[in-house]
């Protein structure tokens, strides 16, 4: 940690389950961190925000300059409002984040959590070595981040990336899309379908016992991440990024997943892009706090 540091960004995350937030520096040192669950009203979650900053403003002894936040659903960058959100946060659509008011006046800068957390992977992570980016986090849910010369593609709509809304397949009339069908709950409900569970397995409890050994989980963890695979091929032959960077609580499921998902990638693209990098991201929990704020300081800047 710098001795001393004379001005900070406060870097947001809000998602379904948690809030975090921490003191981002111009150089994108994390100093310290603070976080809480997340509420079940949208009133309720901006009230927890502006605490945390609060909270952080007040154990700093320098100047904070903006708060940077990035929030689950499609974020209009320009003004702070949450244009559409699912069911993971309630309500949440037509939230107007940049008009919380934090501190004297503040600047409030929002951006969609997928791609401030490519942002971040980009400018001190898994990408930084590369011009474009295709970034995926895979979780409750699929996000995706689109990175062009160094800069978020967001679309005239905001919502450049949204690869989770890929159709993957039918239902009768009822399209499947990617973010149903190879998320964790899409691999939680797989294994339950082919093994006859009378209740939902968790995720963390398949990955325990497809590595102890059970062919049912093993199977069903591998044939989700070649599904993915294959999708992320065809993604990546259309958009062609220089490289392609993997994140979220499903790809730390460890090399069953990742040498599925990579071998059947590989499989189904042109062979000229059969050599396209796929990156485990770097950043870790603090990835989309860190690059909403690191977003916030170059605005300010």
């Amino acid at each position: 940690m710098s001795d001393w540091v004379s001005a900070c960004v406060v870097g947001v995350d809000i998602g379904g389950s948690k809030i975090s937030a921490g003191l981002v520096t111009p150089e994108g040192e994390i100093l310290r961190t603070r976080s809480v669950a997340t509420p079940a009203t949208p009133s309720a979650i901006l009230a927890e925000v502006k605490q945390l900053c609060h909270e952080l403003s007040a154990s700093f002894q320098g100047e904070i300059v903006a708060i940077g936040i990035g929030s689950a659903g499609i974020v209009d960058s320009e003004s702070g409002h949450v244009i559409h959100a699912n069911d993971n946060l309630p309500g949440w659509t037509g939230t107007h984040l940049s008009a919380l008011e934090i501190g004297d006046g503040l600047p409030v800068l929002a951006e969609n959590d997928a791609r401030a957390l490519s942002y971040g992977e980009a400018r001190m992570g898994a990408g930084r070595d590369y011009s474009s980016l295709l970034c995926v986090t895979v979780g409750t849910g699929i996000g995706g981040g689109i990175i062009l010369d160094g800069e978020i593609w967001r679309g005239p709509n905001y919502s450049a990336g949204e690869i989770g809304y890929l159709v993957v397949g039918w239902d009768g009339d009822k399209p499947i899309i990617l973010d149903q069908f190879v998320s964790g709950p899409g691999i939680e409900r797989a294994y339950r379908a082919s093994t006859g569970a009378a209740d939902r397995v968790p995720l963390t409890e398949i990955t325990r016992r497809a590595y102890g050994g059970e062919l049912a989980a093993a199977q069903t963890i591998e044939d989700k991440a070649r599904q993915l695979g294959i999708v992320l091929g065809g993604f990546v032959a259309a958009v062609n990024p220089a490289a392609l960077v993997l994140g979220g609580g499903v790809s730390q499921i460890g090399e069953l997943w990742w040498g599925a998902l990579e071998a059947a990638f590989r499989e189904s693209v042109p062979s000229l892009l059969r050599s396209t990098p796929i990156l485990p991201a770097k950043l870790g929990a603090e990835a989309v706090l860190l690059g909403a704020a690191l977003l916030a300081w170059d605005k300010m800047a």
